[in-house]
């Protein structure tokens, strides 16, 4: 009998979790293995692509939190009034406590700078 050879081509359609067709290649485990490369190629550029995206947005997100915060350089504040506190907690290092009228002498003196500081950037 002549007998012919015939590979069998199977039809495979892909689904994804849902059950929907994501997919479909025709042949053996070698046409398997190119359509696995093909979609891993596609995934791949597609999250290069997010990832991209994804790395601008966070340069933007970084400059702007940098304009509004970061840069903002001030020139030291009631320098001898910290320098007091130091001194008394120096002084006085097993009772803190007894520093309490330098600390709110500075603590003060700091919130002052911080409001009249806000004030001018507001009128600029």
């Amino acid at each position: 009998m002549g007998g012919s050879q015939s590979s069998a081509n199977t039809r495979t359609v892909e689904v994804d979790e849902s059950g929907n067709p994501i997919g479909m290649y025709t042949g053996d485990c070698k046409g398997y293995l190119n359509h696995k490369k093909r979609m891993f190629s596609k995934v791949s550029q597609k999250h290069s692509e997010n990832h991209k995206i994804k790395a601008e947005e966070f340069a933007r997100a970084v400059e702007e939190v940098e304009a509004k915060f970061i840069k903002q350089t001030g020139s030291p504040v009631c320098q001898d009034l910290q320098q007091e506190v130091y001194n008394c907690y120096q002084e006085h290092y097993k009772e803190s406590l007894r520093c309490s009228t330098q600390v709110k002498a500075f603590t003060q003196a700091v919130e002052r700078e911080r409001r009249n500081a806000l004030i001018s950037s507001k009128q600029s």
